[in-house]
């Protein structure tokens, strides 16, 4: 085979591997009734097959204290500097649909908003019991430690912004590992304010 055949051969398979969408981690979008936004946090450049921890009893208020830090002393999101505002409290519901998600994609090997059953947040929270006004969530891949993913969502304009929503007055959040998962450690937090 000619060195420009292997070439060609070459550039299609890396286009393949390239467009399956599992790499296509940085979208974000908007879903209904009312408002629920989405935002994505890039995985680690080189994923780790390592599983994460589980959650310890303080995982809770770690990350509530680390999330109503930003909130109630104000956080310059990308470019945009936002007012503080009140912290969120821990929602038990919002916990088990962050929960469902993270272990839905990690058994899936997949990563995105939408569930391979085509639902998004605003159905998943529903799902979870919890009839909210506004949803939004954040979701995250690869890092073996929750402080790395706040640090990464608030140093990412729109999921800073998301965190940052005055809007929202609750949140849960959780991570589910699978080792056989490509990223092996799947996080989504879930922000919401109920009717």
């Amino acid at each position: 085979m000619s060195k420009w055949s292997m070439t060609c051969a070459m550039a299609v398979l890396l286009s393949a591997c390239a467009s399956d969408g599992r790499y296509d981690n940085t979208n974000s979008e908007a879903v209904s009734p009312d408002k629920a936004i989405e935002q994505v946090t890039p995985a680690i450049s080189k994923p780790t097959r390592r599983l994460g921890p589980e959650p310890t009893p303080g995982f809770k208020r770690k990350m509530l204290a680390a999330v109503n830090a930003a909130r109630v002393g104000g956080y310059t999101c990308g470019n945009r500097k936002m007012p503080a505002v009140a912290p969120v409290i821990w929602n038990e519901q919002l916990q088990q649909s962050a929960y469902a998600h993270s272990q839905n994609m990690a058994e899936g090997d997949y990563f995105n908003h939408r569930d391979k059953q085509g639902n998004r947040v605003g159905e998943r929270t529903y799902a979870a019991g919890y009839n909210w006004r506004a949803a939004g969530e954040n979701i995250a891949a690869g890092q073996l430690e929750a402080s790395v993913v706040i640090n990464g969502w608030l140093g990412s304009k729109g999921h800073c912004l998301n965190i940052m929503d005055a809007e929202y007055s609750q949140m849960g959040m959780a991570s589910y590992s699978n080792k056989n998962s490509y990223y092996g450690i799947y996080w989504t937090q879930v922000l919401a304010t109920p009717f």
